[in-house]
């Protein structure tokens, strides 16, 4: 008999509601100074907690409220550990490549290397669709089609940064020693972060061939852990000039890498025991007001973990969540579940207090008041997302915005499809939607025209899932 996955409605549906305003909010930025202060993200240092300084933290939230669902279905369907692993690593190499080609998708990278930024956008967008598509299953000429997509796919992002490469090197014209001024030298952070990147590409391509023992597979696999290697060699443009590929901020995708890999790793061995898994929630929280106070820096270990651990302090405090949620799922035990979120909760408002007094609260510097604030808020949440459809079954209030919470990752991208190709088209909205209520009203109904089109895309069997 086959197991059944578990999927926990209120799960699906804080994922959604997040995944929504996440797409309203990154498109009111061209609204200017017409929409209400509260709206976009504080300046780095202003003390202020605006709606889109949480969105991201309950993003993370989610991100780890999966995870032990997640890695019981695998275990559930007879995956070893080593196997589930592997299906992290390949989840985490993923992410970590579509943020890097989103990154170097704007204007200051594409241009000095002389092609469109959004070209480049749509390249990579379609790149990533055909290497990462949910493809059906399929035997014979079929299956050889959906193979060879996923080649071009790889193949088309092999060619955008072979671009970089070239100009990189066309300055040097010596690729090793490009290589090592552009990456090891950067800083100890940078190997160490390549090594586990290394790590992430090499474990599927063991596992996948102890497995099989399928020789084309291992040569198909170990090129692509080569075109892996080759596309993170680099860094990317900057004010000084060109420097290839550039991870130096991960951008939301590859933010959302690391933290899913560090935060899944070490749940894997932990399991579903609550003290091993608060003790990594404090040390990502402590490692996080370290690089708070300066501490960090000054012993030499910031940067290592992007975000200094506070990502994952918040995916941990999913994890929490979700392991509470496993042990009180029947309504019987409902009144327990919801004390238990309300303490946290309210723990971790007192935990803000305190710490504001020492440190802002500010998304951009990442600072742990800010992180307080987000897990109070996504707790509070939660417990009434849960109460709502799993306990009281208005799951169907939320069906319009379903897709966001199954499909986000499709979710995600299309709004940057819809970017690059009205700017390509050079299309203007009209006068009142590009500012105040006007502007508003219209990033809103994008936020949902997009989740819509990522249904309709679902229904085509067009669907990104790593």
């Amino acid at each position: 008999m086959k197991n059944k996955t578990i999927r926990i409605a209120s799960i699906d549906i804080f994922r959604a509601l997040t995944m929504l305003l996440m797409i309203f909010v990154n498109d009111i930025p061209g609204l200017g100074d017409t929409v209400p202060h509260w709206l976009p993200h504080a300046a780095k240092d202003e003390d202020m907690l605006g709606l889109s300084d949480v969105v991201f933290p309950c993003f993370l939230f989610c991100v780890g409220l999966s995870i032990p669902f997640a890695v019981k279905n695998r275990a559930d369907k007879g995956d070893s550990p080593m196997q589930i692993f592997s299906h992290i690593s390949q989840r985490t190499i993923a992410l970590l490549t579509m943020g890097l080609f989103s990154m170097n998708s704007f204007a200051e990278t594409a241009k000095a290397v002389g092609i469109a930024p959004q070209w480049f956008k749509l390249l990579s967008v379609v790149a990533f669709f055909m290497i990462w598509n949910v493809y059906p299953k399929a035997e014979g000429t079929a299956k050889k089609i959906f193979a060879a997509l996923q080649a071009l796919g790889w193949t088309i992002l092999a060619m955008l940064a072979l671009i970089f490469v070239n100009q990189a090197t066309a300055n040097d014209n010596q690729l090793v020693s490009c290589f090592v001024s552009v990456g090891f030298a950067s800083g100890a952070q940078y190997v160490f972060q390549y090594l586990v990147i290394a790590v992430c590409a090499l474990v599927p391509i063991i596992t996948g061939f102890l497995r099989s023992r399928n020789i084309f597979n291992l040569l198909k696999n170990t090129i692509i852990f080569t075109i892996i290697f080759y596309l993170f060699l680099f860094k990317g443009a900057n004010a000084d000039g060109l420097a290839g590929l550039r991870p130096g901020w991960w951008q939301i995708l590859g933010l959302i890498g690391w933290t899913y890999f560090y935060s899944a790793v070490i749940f894997l061995f932990t399991k579903n025991r609550f003290l091993p898994n608060i003790t990594a929630w404090i040390f990502f929280t402590l490692l996080c007001v370290a690089a708070n106070s300066g501490l960090a820096a000054k012993t030499g270990i910031s940067g290592f973990i992007p975000g200094n651990g506070s990502f994952q302090s918040l995916a941990f405090a999913g994890i929490i969540a979700s392991l509470l949620m496993q042990r009180n799922r029947n309504k019987e035990n409902f009144g327990k579940l919801c004390s238990s979120y309300i303490a946290i909760s309210a723990l971790m408002f007192a935990a803000a207090t305190v710490s504001h007094k020492y440190f802002i609260i500010s998304k951009l510097q990442e600072t742990c008041t800010w992180i307080f604030y987000c897990i109070s808020i996504s707790f509070a949440c939660l417990i009434l997302i849960y109460w709502l459809t799993d306990i009281k079954g208005k799951k169907a209030w939320f069906d319009i915005i379903k897709p966001a919470g199954t499909s986000t990752l499709t979710c995600y991208i299309i709004p940057s499809i819809w970017y690059a190709v009205v700017s390509l088209a050079s299309v203007t909205y009209p006068e009142f939607t590009r500012s105040g209520a006007g502007g508003l009203m219209k990033s809103l109904l994008f936020a949902f025209a997009v989740i819509g089109v990522t249904w309709m895309l679902g229904k085509m069997r067009i669907k990104l899932k790593i």
